[in-house]
């Protein structure tokens, strides 16, 4: 599956002149709330930068953050956490649902999910 797959990929669409195919992931930070209930996970793509950025974000950056906003999630599972949390991502569609899962050294999240929206792209300079 490719981000640009999701619902929210009009800027990334714009930025990256092909598709972007979802792969490893930073994981920036997990937010889990009970409204919804809902998961907004925020990481850095790993090994991708825009090549056709507006000009008003100029050349000054070596990392794009984005995210993924999910909804009516269920049968959640989360083990481990770290201070830096590479992992792989993976969001299947079956059937009504999503299955999203992050796996890596120091994380391991599951979940099932009514809908999954993407967030962003933003870039920034990280040293």
């Amino acid at each position: 599956m490719n981000w640009n797959d999701l619902d929210g990929t009009i800027l990334l669409g714009k930025v990256f002149s092909k598709p972007l195919k979802m792969s490893m992931v930073d994981v920036f930070s997990v937010k889990i709330e009970r409204d919804g209930p809902s998961i907004l996970i925020e990481f850095d793509l790993v090994g991708s930068l825009p090549d056709n950025p507006p000009k008003k974000w100029g050349n000054d950056y070596n990392k794009c953050r984005a995210g993924i906003n999910c909804s009516g999630v269920t049968q959640l599972s989360f083990n481990d956490v770290g201070t830096r949390m590479l992992a792989n991502i993976k969001i299947e569609k079956v059937g009504f649902l999503y299955r999203v899962s992050l796996n890596g050294d120091n994380l391991a999240i599951s979940f099932e999910c009514g809908d999954v929206r993407f967030m962003g792209p933003s870039v920034y300079l990280s040293n």
